[in-house]
């Protein structure tokens, strides 16, 4: 049994979920909002950008640090769990844009 557990602990997703995905702030009406919450938004814009961009960096390393883990046990990365990350990474990206080009509308 306790072998059992420490080959399911060294399973190649076992770093899966330790990059946290940013909330994505909700844009601001200019034409109604205050100078008070234009820079309010504009600093929640700032912030989700560095933190998409954080984001981003954990997911890049966390499939290095996959494909490091896999290569050490003499196996290639699951291409399903490398997929998967650069999809996050993807959907992260268009997040950015899409949340930038409805800040600007």
């Amino acid at each position: 049994m306790l072998i059992a557990a420490s080959l399911l602990g060294a399973s190649p997703s076992m770093a899966q979920g330790f990059c946290t995905e940013p909330t994505m702030p909700m844009p601001v009406d200019g034409a109604v909002a205050t100078a008070d919450q234009m820079r309010a938004a504009m600093a929640d814009a700032r912030n989700f950008i560095a933190q998409s961009e954080l984001y981003q960096a954990c997911l890049t390393r966390e499939a290095e640090a996959e494909k490091a883990q896999a290569a050490a046990g003499g196996q290639s990365l699951d291409p399903v769990i490398e997929t998967g990350i650069h999809t996050k990474v993807d959907a992260s990206k268009k997040a950015r844009k899409c949340w930038i080009f409805r800040a600007m509308r």
